[in-house]
C-alpha cells in the first residue's frame, strides 16, 4: 500500500469482546474510533477539552447534549422534564439544533446548560425514557454522560480534529459521530404550534377545578352573565379585550372583542352551566398571564416556562376545533362587577308610599333591593320609628324618661310615624321599630340586612345620600329621606304650649293712717336685761 493509498483509505480500529461481539465499527467520518474510558473517583486530568469533575466527582462539561432522532422525541423530552423541573432554568442557554450526519440522516440535538450533575441526571433519565442519548462537553467534543456502568462519567482517550463541515462530535462507547448543523428550531415557536390535548375528566377534584378561572364571554351575553354572577354572590372582575393582530370585525362581520371575567372561585353548578353554554368559554390559569381552556392541557407544563411569555401580554390557549393562541395586550385591567350592576331604588319623601322591592324592566342589569332577616347581632341602635297609630304612646313615655335621656334624643313627626334618633344608643326606648346604623345617616331595622350586600358607599351613592340627610329603610314600604333640620330636641317638643296671664302691680299704701312717728323712750341703765312690762312696774 502506497502513501497515496493510505491517505485515501479510512483507517479504523475494531474492538471485539470475549464473545466476539463487535464493539466498534468503522466510523463514517473516516476517523479512528476509540473506546471511552471510565472516570474514577478523584480523577482530575481529562483528555476531552472542557471536562472537569464537579463537587460530587462527576465528569461534567459546560453543556449537556441530548441526541433525539425525531421532533416528537424533543417534544416528549420537554414534556417529561417540565413535569419534574422548571424549564426556566435551562431556557436561556437551550438550543434545539437540526443536524445532519455524514450518512445524510437528520437528527435533532438539544443543548442545555449543565449547571450541575443533579440537573444532568434528570435530563439523562428523561432522555432514556424517550429513546435519546445524553452527552456532556464544553466546545465541539461531547462525551457520553455517566450511567450505571460508570457512575463518575466517561472520558475519551484521544480527541481528533473535526471533519470538514462538521459542527460538533459526540463520543460514545460504541460510536463516534460528527454532526453538521443545518439550523435551529425556536422553542417559543414550537410551544405555540403544539395543539392542546384533551384532559381526563377526573384529573382534579371538582372543588379544585372551580378555582382561579377566567370566563371568555361574547359581548351579547355579557350583561346576563354579570347579573347572574352578582345574584349568586360570586366575586368577579370584568374587562373588554381584543386579541392582537385581529381587526375590529372578523370575516363574517362579527365583532372580535369579548368580555374577560376573572373569578376566584365558582360553584360547581354554575361551572357546569357555563361549560355547556355556547358563547361562554372557561379557562384555567396556568400563571400570571397564561390561561388554558378548561378540559384541555398543553403537552408542556406552561407554568414551568413562564419566561417565554411576555409580561406585557396575556395568552389564551384554545383547544378543540379552535386550536389557537390569542394574545391580548396586558396587563389586564379588570373592574369589579358591582360597579357595573345598577341598583335602582325609588327614594321618596315622608309623604309618599310605595313598595320596597322595585324592578326596572328597562335596565337588564339592575337588580332589586330588599330587606332580609339576618343572624348577625345588631350594631349600634341609633333610632326608632314609631307607627302613627302608636304616636300617643310617645306622650306617655315622656313622663317616664329621665332628664338625661330627654336631653340626648331628637324627634321628627312625619306621616310615616314618629322618628326618634340619638347620637348615643337609643335601645332604652321600648316602643316602635328599632333602627341600626348601616352607615353614617343610613338606618335599617334591627335584625334585618339589605340584599344584595353592596358596599355602604356604593349604596349611598345610588341613593343620593349625603351629609345633613337621614335615609330610613322601614320594615314595610319604600325607604324615605328626611333632613336634619326637621328634628327638634325631644325635651323641647314634649312641652305643650302654656298660657301665661299678664298681671299688674299694686300700691303698698293703706288708707286711714296718718303720718308715722318715732318715739325714743329711756331704757335705763341695764338695757340688755330687757324691757319691763306695765305689770312689772
Amino acid at each position: 500500500m502506497t502513501d497515496e493509498q493510505s491517505t485515501e483509505v479510512p483507517h479504523s480500529l475494531e474492538f471485539a469482546s470475549s464473545d466476539g461481539r463487535l464493539l466498534a465499527e468503522p466510523s463514517p467520518s473516516g476517523y479512528d474510533v476509540f473506546m471511552l474510558e471510565q472516570v474514577s473517583l478523584g480523577q482530575s486530568r481529562f483528555m476531552t477539552p472542557g471536562i472537569a469533575p464537579d463537587p460530587r466527582g462527576v465528569a461534567l462539561g459546560r453543556y449537556g447534549l441530548i441526541q433525539l432522532p425525531t421532533l416528537e422525541g424533543v417534544v416528549s423530552w420537554l414534556r417529561l422534564y417540565s413535569a419534574e423541573a422548571s424549564l426556566d432554568e435551562i431556557l436561556p442557554a437551550m438550543q434545539i439544533m437540526r443536524v445532519r450526519t455524514p450518512l445524510q440522516s437528520r437528527e435533532l440535538l438539544l443543548r442545555i446548560s449543565a449547571t450541575s450533575s443533579y440537573l444532568m441526571d434528570a435530563a439523562a433519565r428523561c432522555a432514556r425514557l424517550v429513546g435519546g442519548s445524553t452527552f456532556t462537553g464544553t466546545g465541539k467534543h461531547f462525551v457520553k454522560y455517566r450511567d450505571e456502568r460508570s457512575p463518575y462519567g466517561y472520558d475519551s482517550p484521544e480527541i481528533q480534529a473535526l471533519p470538514a463541515g462538521a459542527h460538533l462530535m459526540a463520543h460514545s462507547e460504541d460510536f463516534t459521530q460528527s454532526y453538521a448543523k443545518e439550523g435551529e428550531l425556536s422553542f417559543e415557536k414550537l410551544l405555540f404550534r403544539l395543539s392542546l390535548k384533551r384532559e381526563p375528566a377526573a384529573t382534579l377534584p371538582s372543588e379544585e377545578l372551580a378555582k382561579d378561572l377566567l370566563l371568555v364571554v361574547e359581548r351579547g351575553l355579557g350583561d346576563g352573565v354579570i347579573r347572574y354572577l352578582w345574584r349568586n354572590r360570586v366575586q368577579a372582575n370584568v374587562g373588554v379585550v381584543r386579541p392582537q393582530g385581529q381587526s375590529t370585525f372578523d370575516a363574517l362581520g362579527r365583532a372580535t372583542q369579548f368580555l374577560m371575567v376573572r373569578v376566584a372561585e365558582l360553584p360547581e353548578r354554575i361551572l357546569e352551566l357555563f361549560v355547556s353554554t355556547p358563547g361562554i368559554d372557561v379557562f384555567r390559569s396556568k400563571g400570571s398571564n397564561v390561561a388554558v381552556q378548561l378540559g384541555y392541557t398543553h403537552v408542556i407544563d406552561l407554568a414551568s416556562c413562564g419566561t417565554v411569555f411576555d409580561s406585557a401580554r396575556f395568552y389564551l390557549f384554545w383547544g378543540g376545533q379552535a386550536d389557537r393562541v390569542d394574545v391580548v395586550a396586558g396587563p389586564l385591567e379588570l373592574s369589579a362587577i358591582e360597579h357595573l350592576t345598577h341598583l335602582e331604588i325609588d327614594i321618596e319623601g315622608p309623604d309618599k308610599r310605595s313598595n320596597l322591592v322595585l324592578d326596572k324592566a328597562s335596565d337588564p342589569v339592575s337588580v332589586s333591593m330588599r330587606l332580609a332577616p339576618t343572624i348577625k347581632p345588631p350594631t349600634r341602635v341609633m333610632g326608632t320609628l314609631v307607627p302613627p297609630e302608636q304616636a300617643a304612646w310617645v306622650k306617655r313615655l315622656v313622663y317616664l324618661l329621665p332628664p338625661s335621656v330627654l336631653r340626648g334624643h331628637r324627634i321628627a313627626v312625619t306621616d310615616r310615624g314618629v322618628l326618634l334618633v340619638s347620637e348615643a344608643e337609643i335601645d332604652t326606648i321600648p316602643i316602635g321599630n328599632l333602627l341600626v346604623e348601616l352607615a353614617a345617616g343610613l338606618l335599617i331595622p334591627a335584625g334585618m340586612e339589605l340584599v344584595p350586600r353592596v358596599a355602604p358607599d356604593v349604596l349611598a351613592t345610588t341613593l343620593g345620600h349625603g351629609a345633613g340627610v337621614l335615609t330610613i329603610f322601614p320594615p314595610n314600604g319604600s325607604p324615605f329621606q328626611i333632613g336634619e333640620a326637621s328634628f327638634v330636641p325631644l325635651e323641647r317638643r314634649a312641652i305643650a304650649k302654656l298660657d301665661v296671664e299678664e298681671v299688674t302691680s299694686v300700691s303698698m299704701a293703706y288708707e286711714g293712717m296718718g303720718d308715722p312717728s318715732v318715739a325714743n323712750d329711756p331704757v335705763g341703765r341695764f338695757a340688755l336685761w330687757g324691757f319691763q312690762s306695765e305689770s312689772d312696774k
